[in-house]
């Protein structure tokens, strides 16, 4: 079975991790998989897809231009290099994962007889939209995967699109083993206070106005409480300092900036952990590194969220209003046999069913599946 997976991203965006991850399992198991990507442009030097292909050893091809921005020359010219390139390497499934690389896919194949088939990977937080055109689009698909049941759903729903051919597979995560180190003195936390973690990137849609107004109600009742915030974005100003000063809580948020070689580090500090809003490849890539650090978690009943988070057991599952997470926030936070039992749960939860192994094998049975019932 060869399998083309194609990434018009260079960008180390939400989706890009899973989709590399997949690449790289179902390799293990014994598919030829290549990861098509755009290149990246000379003077990005930060966190790339193609340095993690490359860190990860993963089979790729970058000879097409994968282009997402106005670019006619370059649709034009992927529009038949998609096509040549899978004749010539006898590729089965085409594997799409953004907008752009699924439309050019589908446009390249338009009118060739016995083409690869065409897997569209839903990574969208609420869904791909339904129209016109996304519905004929997905008239000339052979399946469509996501890591959300509910996703799965609406696009059944939307697109009258055959159950037979949808998967839903566990989202993966890499358990991380390694040696942390203790951060509170960067922060200047002392052994008293308690740590609310939040990671992903600070834009409006977010949630972060709801956690901040009920940070604010929790900060009034317990005193040793701080609120660590780790993520960046440009909209920073709108979505996070003009609450802070409105809400006065300046002294006891601290901004984190972005982590990496200490990401983990951060993550091991948090005495729990909010989020209200997944980013907009909606699988909750932080959410799920927390929980696999036995950490418990608040989540809102928003996307994918409850199904990562099982209330009452690994965390809470709420409405996203401020009353009802400060609510929540205070009884975890006051309760540290709780937090621990929650924890506990969290992490088990995540060794158990966000595997990579065990997400790479429903693929590899589910391409079999497409191709032994295609026309």
């Amino acid at each position: 079975m060869r399998v083309l997976h194609l990434f018009s991203d260079w960008k180390w965006t939400g989706p890009a991790e899973p989709t590399l991850s997949i690449c790289e399992h179902l390799t293990d198991l014994g598919i030829d998989v290549t990861l098509a990507y755009r290149k990246t442009p000379e003077e990005f030097k930060e966190r790339t897809v193609e340095k993690e292909i490359k860190k990860r050893n993963i089979k790729s091809y970058d000879g097409f231009r994968l282009n997402r921005y106005f670019s006619p020359k370059d649709w034009i010219y992927d529009l038949r290099a998609i096509n040549e390139y899978a004749k010539r390497n006898n590729v089965d499934i085409v594997h799409t994962h953004l907008s752009h690389d699924y439309l050019t896919t589908v446009f390249s194949f338009l009118l060739r007889k016995n083409r690869p088939l065409i897997v569209r990977s839903d990574h969208k937080r609420d869904g791909m939209p339904v129209n016109t055109f996304m519905s004929w689009a997905i008239s000339h698909t052979d399946g469509i995967v996501s890591y959300s049941k509910k996703i799965i759903e609406q696009d059944i729903k939307g697109f009258s699109f055959p159950v037979e051919r949808t998967c839903v597979v566990p989202p993966g995560v890499s358990i991380h083993s390694g040696q942390v180190k203790d951060m509170r003195g960067e922060f200047n936390l002392n052994e008293r206070e308690l740590v609310i973690g939040v990671i992903g990137r600070l834009k409006p849609d977010r949630g972060y106005d709801v956690i901040l107004k009920a940070f604010s109600q929790v900060r009034e009742k317990i005193k040793h409480v701080k609120l660590v915030i780790v993520g960046r974005s440009s909209q920073i100003e709108k979505s996070i300092n003009e609450p802070l000063a409105a809400l006065g809580l300046k002294d006891d948020v601290i901004l984190a900036g972005y982590r990496v070689d200490d990401y983990f580090s951060m993550i091991a500090m948090f005495d729990l952990f909010i989020m209200m809003r997944a980013g907009s490849d909606g699988s909750a890539r932080a959410l799920r590194e927390v929980m696999a650090m036995g950490k418990p978690a608040i989540v809102s009943d928003m996307g994918m969220l409850p199904e990562l988070v099982e209330d009452g057991g690994t965390g809470f599952v709420v409405r996203p209003e401020e009353h009802m997470l400060a609510e929540k926030i205070m009884a975890l936070l006051s309760d540290e046999g709780m937090r621990k039992t929650f924890g506990i749960k969290a992490r088990e939860l995540a060794i158990e069913k966000w595997s990579y192994n065990k997400q790479a094998k429903m693929m590899a049975e589910f391409y079999q599946k497409l191709l032994i019932s295609r026309p």
